[in-house]
Parts: C-alpha cells; structure tokens; sequence
C-alpha cells in the first residue's frame, strides 16, 4: 500500500519548500531546501511551444518548476501536469506559481499511487502538432518505480493518441463521408444498447487471425454449438474454411477491404459496427455502436443513451469484440488468434485474406518465405523486444490489457505475448471448462425494436444542414480540404 509522507517546511525564501518520503524509506527534498524558487528557470531550454502544442509535466510538487510556462501558455492548446500526491492545498508559495496552477489552460492530474491505471481515464489529449513529455527530476528520484510507471503508461496513451491522429488525419474525409451516406441506413440497425445482457453467462470464443488460430479451429468447429462465437472482420475467411459460423461479426474499418473479408460469408449474420464503417458492411444485419466522431456525438446529443456504444477507445476492432462480449454478458471469455507478434514467423493464419495478399507477393526472384522474413526482421526491429513483433501489436496488446475489466473470467488461447489480465490457457482446455462442456449455445435472443423507432433522420439532416453546425463537425472532423468540403455539401443535398 503506497502512502505519502510529506512535509511542508519553511525556506530562506519566506516561502515553503517540500520534503517527502521516498521509495527507499529516506527522506528526500522535491525542491530546494532554502531557494526553491531557483527553480524557475527549469523549463526554459526545454520546454518547446514551436514543435509541440500538448505538454505533459510528470512531478508536480510545489510547482515552483512550471513558473517559465507562464511566457508560453498561450502557445500551448493544452497543457497537463501529474503528481501523485497533492501537496498544494495549504503550502505557501508564490503567486505567479499560484497562477500558472489555476490557470484554466493548465490540467492538474493527481494519481492514486495504488491506481496508477486511473491516468488512463484522465487524460484526454488534444494536439495537432504534436505532445512533449517532461519529467521533474526531483520527484523520480524521489519515487522512481511509481514515476516510471506512469511515464510508461502516458507513452501508451501517447503512442496511441499520436495513431489515432495520425489514422483520423489520413482518413478524415473517408469517415465523415461514411458517416453520412450510412445515415440513411440507421431506421435498419438495431442499436446496440438492445444487446445488453443478452447472452448472460453463456461462453464465448473471440476469434482474430493471428497465425496460433490455425491449431484452435480444428477444436472449435467440432464445439462451435457450446459457445458464442464473435470474430472480427478479417478472421472470418479462417472460419469459412473451416466451416465454423459465427455468431457475429465485428466490423469497424472505413476502407473498401472489407468487401475481401466479408465476401465469403452468408449476409444473415450481425455485424457490430459504427456509422464511420464502409457503407458496405450495411448490406448484413447491422447493430450499430457510436464511437467518438462528431456524427456520431451528435447522434448521441439528439438521442442520449438511445444507440449506446462498445467503441473500447482502443482503436482496435479485438478491442471493440472484446466490449461486446463483455457488454452482452457473456462468461467466461476466451481470445484465440490474438498474438500480438509473428509466432514462429508465420504472419496470419492460413486462408485469411492478409495471408492470401501476402502469398501473392511471391515471385521467382523474391519467394515468399523472403518476402515475410524481411517484414517480420524489420518491423520487429522497433520494438527493443526480444519477441517478434511489430510496435503497434505492442500498443494494441497494452491497450487491450487495459479494458479487461476484473471479476470476468478472460482467458487469452495459446498466447506469445500473453495479456496480463487474462489467464492463459490451450483451446481444450477452455473446452473443458464447465461451464463450456456444458453448455449448448440457446438461440439468440430476438434483436428488438430498429431504429425506425426512435430516430427521426429529417430531424437529423436538419440539424447538419445548418451552415454553423456543419461548419463545426467539418472543422471536429478535421476535413479541411476544399474539395472535400465541397463533395460534402453535395452529399448533404442530395439527401
């Protein structure tokens, strides 16, 4: 159990200075012990308002550090400092340090030591150029394991941030186009709020395509009927070829490759997906999810609570099944084919359609097997990891880590780089369980009422046809270009 043991005690500055209990047991100054105001200079060859225009401040203290971003607030969209102890609210100190504190452009963060995963519920960046990360010496020294550990988890969120900005930047257009030729689609799908609970207690198998799927799906096409069975997009080729019909699908990607991983599949099955999806995934039975795209706030405004959402802010379409399973009620919850690196360098499982694009690139002076070598050699090299594996399964397999709720039995099949909240375990053995062996899958439970309900779309078309409004889901959306713009406009009036 962390505590945190401080003193404020008198300076030579007429100002209070910090001292605290380290790690280690000892007793250590955070700032100086007789002119903490030395300090204020810190930031100055540092902190860089030209490159970046998100700042995070790892040590608070007594702030007597932060009193440079005074000359450069304005430059900054955002700025957040973090601490593990509010050591503020009776210390005398400055008043231009007191400004900066309670300044509305400044975001204090304090952290339960005993939680430090909390950081990832706090902070919600806002960029476009860029985030610099600053650490305070003074409090890492001070408590170096818990520092680092929230350092690590900020470059989580950091890395993540920047591939979200990075994909929305690429494909802002894409997804706002989406988004409003799917509208006309809405009266059709079932909200996913209806879903809630529906499966309570039944087990359930997520399938990705991750190469170890290929030696569960021999067990699970002779045990499909013991189990739900939800695989996101790009694993459904595997099951076909195994005859194993899934339950459902769970399909978010905005790009036209969706028509390759869906091709072979019988348009029966429900498909979760978000209005930001490829307006052909509306051609199976869709229950929709809203995530995070100003169409998508907007419905949510109009109708709050009505649609609901899985959107697992990971980014990931695993991350979305995963919530689903978890929403819907299902236990316990198994995740096959989700390796997060190139298991004995093989890169998809056979008959996705990935694998099949990559047997494509073979020729008579590159093989394949060179081809997929030199993929896996150079995208491992990034990562500082003995494992092979690209950097981005890394954050995929952090991200996912952390929505794991507790108290749901999860269980990650045959892993390479296991989730941590999730207990390993081979596809017989889940077989096995009780509660599996068991278990005959029941019927799913009729899907209620459409949107046609609920939703009125003039209400809707009404709304983004106001100059100021669509103006602010244009700007939101980051489309910018004229000519998208203008492709927009047109869109709005032919509806």
């Amino acid at each position: 159990m962390n505590t945190i043991e401080f003193f404020l005690e008198p300076s030579k500055e007429n100002y209070h200075t910090l001292r605290v209990k380290a790690e280690d047991g000892s007793f250590r100054y955070i700032h100086s012990k007789y002119y903490p105001t030395k300090e204020s200079t810190y930031l100055q060859d540092i902190v860089n308002p030209e490159k970046y225009d998100a700042c995070i401040i790892v040590g608070i203290g007594l702030g007597y550090h932060l009193a440079y971003l005074a000359t450069c607030i304005p430059f900054f969209k955002q700025i957040i400092c973090i601490d593990i102890n509010n050591y503020l609210t009776n210390a005398y100190i400055p008043p231009d340090i007191q400004a900066i504190i309670h300044h509305p452009s400044v975001q204090l963060v304090f952290v339960d030591p005993n939680n430090l995963q909390q950081v990832r519920d706090t902070i919600q960046l806002q960029f476009i150029k860029g985030i610099q990360v600053i650490d305070h010496p003074a409090s890492f020294h001070a408590f170096p394991h818990i520092f680092s550990s929230i350092k690590k988890i900020i470059q989580q969120i950091v890395d993540k941030s920047v591939s979200n900005h990075l994909t929305s930047s690429l494909f802002a257009y894409r997804y706002l186009k989406n988004a409003l030729l799917n509208l006309n689609q809405l009266p059709n799908c079932v909200p996913v709020s209806q879903c809630k609970t529906i499966h309570v207690n039944q087990p359930c198998i997520i399938v990705a395509p991750g190469p170890s799927l290929d030696e569960t799906l021999y067990h699970l096409k002779e045990n499909q009927h013991h189990c739900i069975i939800i695989s996101v997009d790009s694993a459904l080729k595997a099951l076909h070829a195994h005859s194993i019909t899934p339950d459902y699908i769970v399909s978010i990607d905005p790009q036209p490759i969706v028509f390759a991983h869906l091709f072979p599949t019988q348009p029966t099955i429900p498909v979760i997906t978000a209005p930001t999806a490829h307006p052909m995934i509306f051609s199976f039975p869709a229950i929709i999810s809203l995530n995070t795209h100003p169409v998508c706030q907007l419905l949510e405004e109009l109708y709050p609570g009505i649609i609901g959402s899985v959107d697992s802010r990971t980014g990931t379409v695993l991350g979305d099944a995963v919530t689903f399973a978890i929403f819907s009620g299902c236990n316990p919850i198994a995740i096959a084919g989700a390796d997060f690196s190139f298991p004995n360098l093989v890169t998809y499982a056979q008959s996705t359609e990935y694998h099949y694009r990559y047997q494509l690139m073979h020729n008579r002076h590159t093989p394949l097997e060179t081809r997929n070598m030199n993929y896996i050699i150079q995208t491992s090299k990034r990562t500082g990891s003995a494992i092979l594996s690209r950097k981005n399964f890394i954050q995929y397999h952090d991200a996912l880590d952390a929505i794991l709720p507790e108290g749901t039995p999860i269980f990650h099949i045959n892993p390479v780089l296991p989730l941590n909240h999730a207990k390993t375990i081979t596809i017989t053995q889940f077989l096995t369980l009780p509660q599996v062996s068991r278990n005959t899958k029941k019927m799913k439970p009729p899907l209620f009422q459409p949107l046609s309900h609920t939703i009125n779309l003039r209400k809707v078309y009404t709304i983004l046809n106001d100059e100021t409004m669509l103006t602010t889901i244009l700007k939101s959306s980051r489309v910018h270009d004229y000519t998208n713009i203008q492709r927009i406009h047109h869109l709005l009036h032919m509806e």
